[in-house]
């Protein structure tokens, strides 16, 4: 889409898709909801929407688990809307089954994700026998799937899952690994083709009322901004489709820190990257077209994964044992110069286990083989290897002993300083220090391989900068959007320089934003963020403003303070301290200011729920009913009815200093 540049200081509303409330709600918000959500953007002043991802993620409700990067989510397809139900018999069919979707919904206050989504294929099914049966091989949706050539893929992939009860692609019994002439072949089967076509035909049905949506709201002056998350799900048409484009033996996820002992594994495969530079990025490239028919800005999920991501090795279930590629890794050469002979090497890489350690576990458990399947012994000496059929924590998990013994088996299965990548090179583990038989080594050891250590550290600076100018480059030139990056975490010196070389918003949560290296880590005031960026007040995977000002009381004065308050931070967040903070926070330095719609309903207090952990969308790291389920407690129509609410919102915008102050 057209963006026309950063117009000085610009302000935006964030809020699922999913959240919005019609006034004829079936449950869940709609594509064509959005349009009245831009009206009263507009009548407020906001300038820019910015939602969730909307791909397809099937009866997954995160919307970062999507089952393709190119097909939309039909739960967003607004049924009443349809061309098809010009029909009379249908209209007539398909009314009584709506009603009950929205009385329905009138006994929920958040999504009800399965339920809303079993409602609407069964209608939409219904509609597709009764009418668009007849007509789905006519010249309109042919000629819309010639001009989208992953609508084939994608369909039989679906008809596939259908056909084996949602199962991942990889437990199907068929077509595990389909080639290009595979999937014209099922499309040329008469047996498979109404099917197919269905899948086809909501897509076709959810591009036109999404890009009606979005001609909308581009004539009310309102942006839309979207959300391109960096992983693919490993059950996706996508991995199914180009397995040579992902590295499925490794996972992607966060080394360990102070909220995650034993780090993070997101279950998603890395892409590989030489393959796909090969391929001229042909995948990627088609992925920011698709986005690019929608949106005029977009957030670059996880953008640090662009210069080094965290890859565990599939075998595994934690991000302990995990390394940053693309890396300066170790090699044998090098570990031999520094004085490790390949006896050492092993000793750092391979849990050595005592025979005491093995006793201490397993004595006097009720079966006695199992210590022989966890272990193997080194010839005559009291030593123990991890036995060949334990290639990972997940066999550990997978073992017929109790909780406890897997949990010690754990812990000496990560015992290590070294992680052996292959090719003769290695990587040194995150908390290499901590490993038992590393402390066992001299001193000169220890410092020639603790030097060996920080040299690749220093060297993989120029690995990643190198590799997320390159990924980030093509990016930027591939297409129209205004690229906002979400570079939260532990940032790499290099990121804050490329995304400015390049013209990339970073991301900015003011109660994360501190100057951790100071003594006391002091907030750093919203009015120094740099103009390229973005300043958000919280995400999705925070508490709201609200919530924050309950939970962490601690911090509560430091933030209070440096939004320019001389006195002590009030311990309640009423809406007059919500219009203070917000107003702070307005007045940032940065060229974006998004508020999601919980932390501006917090103005007005007639709009809040009693608990603020109502007001979250996802808490991270857990799975639960209630994630990704949050719904505005309003509709749009009664938001724009509540004066108090718009006027609030236009006082933060006005707030907003004027373009020439930018520069």
């Amino acid at each position: 889409m057209d963006f026309p540049g950063l117009q000085g200081f610009m302000t935006g509303i964030a809020v699922p898709v999913s959240a919005l409330r019609g006034d004829l709600d079936v449950g869940v918000g709609e594509f064509a909801d959005l349009p009245r959500f831009g009206r009263l953007c507009r009548d407020s002043g906001l300038q820019v929407l910015q939602i969730l991802p909307i791909n397809d993620s099937g009866f997954d409700s995160s919307p970062y688990s999507a089952l393709s990067a190119y097909a939309l989510h039909p739960i967003y397809l607004r049924i009443s809307d349809l061309p098809e139900l010009a029909d009379s018999q249908t209209a007539d069919t398909v009314a009584p089954l709506l009603e009950q979707m929205r009385k329905n919904a009138e006994q929920h206050a958040t999504v009800a994700y399965r339920e809303v989504l079993d409602a609407k294929f069964s209608i939409l099914r219904t509609i597709y026998e009764a009418v668009t049966r007849s007509s789905v091989s006519g010249r309109d949706i042919q000629d819309w799937i010639s001009r989208n050539d992953w609508v084939k893929p994608y369909a039989v992939f679906r008809i596939y899952k259908d056909r084996n009860g949602q199962a991942a692609w990889w437990q199907w019994n068929e077509l595990t690994d389909p080639s290009p002439d595979d999937i014209d072949a099922v499309w040329e089967d008469e047996a498979h083709l109404t099917d197919l076509l269905f899948y086809a035909w909501m897509q076709m049905r959810l591009e036109q009322q999404l890009l009606q949506a979005v001609e909308r709201l581009e004539a009310l002056g309102v942006y839309l901004k979207g959300d391109i998350p960096i992983l693919m799900n490993d059950d996706s048409a996508d991995v199914w489709l180009h397995r040579q484009s992902f590295r499925r033996d490794l996972r992607a996820g966060a080394p360990p820190d102070m909220f995650s002992r034993d780090g993070q594994n997101w279950g998603f495969p890395l892409y590989d990257w030489d393959v796909m530079k090969r391929a001229g990025y042909a995948w990627w490239k088609n992925r920011l077209f698709q986005a690019d028919k929608y949106f005029h800005l977009f957030r670059i999920d996880h953008v640090l994964g662009f210069f080094r991501i965290w890859a565990v090795p599939a075998a595994n279930e934690s991000g302990m044992l995990g390394y940053f590629r693309p890396s300066r890794y170790l090699t044998v050469d090098e570990l031999l110069s520094a004085g490790l002979d390949e006896g050492r090497i092993r000793w750092l890489s391979e849990p050595h286990i005592s025979g005491e350690q093995v006793r201490a576990i397993f004595d006097g458990y009720a079966d006695p083989a199992a210590a022989g399947r966890c272990f193997s012994r080194i010839g005559e000496e009291d030593l123990y290897l991890f036995s060949s059929g334990i290639a990972g924590e997940r066999d550990i998990h997978a073992l017929p002993v109790s909780d406890e013994h897997k949990g010690a088996l754990l812990e000496l299965y990560r015992d290590r300083a070294l992680l052996n990548i292959g090719r003769n090179r290695y990587a040194a583990t995150w908390v290499f220090r901590e490993c038992s038989r590393y402390q066992s080594l001299t001193d000169d050891e220890k410092s020639a391989f603790e030097a060996l250590v920080a040299r690749a550290d220093l060297e993989s600076q120029q690995v990643w900068e190198e590799h997320g100018r390159e990924l980030l480059g093509f990016m930027c030139s591939t297409v129209r959007m205004l690229a906002c990056a979400e570079d939260l975490g532990v940032v790499p010196d290099c990121v804050p320089r490329v995304l400015h070389e390049l013209g990339i918003l970073g991301l900015r949560v003011p109660r994360w934003t501190r100057e951790w290296n100071m003594p006391g880590e002091p907030f750093v005031a919203p009015s120094e963020f740099p103009y390229l960026s973005v300043c958000a007040a919280s995400v999705h995977d925070t508490s709201s403003l609200r919530g924050w000002w309950y939970e962490d009381p601690d911090a509560r004065q430091g933030f209070w303070e440096v939004l320019g308050f001389p006195e002590p931070a009030p311990p309640e967040y009423t809406p007059e301290v919500a219009q203070r903070v917000l107003a702070a926070l307005a007045g940032t330095g940065s060229a974006l200011c998004m508020f999601q719609v919980q932390d501006l309903m917090s103005l007005c207090g007639d709009m809040v729920p009693d608990d603020p952990e109502d007001e979250r969308i996802n808490v991270p790291g857990t799975y639960n009913a209630e994630n990704w389920s949050y719904r505005i407690p309003r509709t749009t129509g009664e938001l724009e009815e509540h004066p108090e609410f718009i006027d609030r919102i236009r006082d933060l915008v006005d707030a907003r200093r004027q373009p020439e102050e930018a520069l």
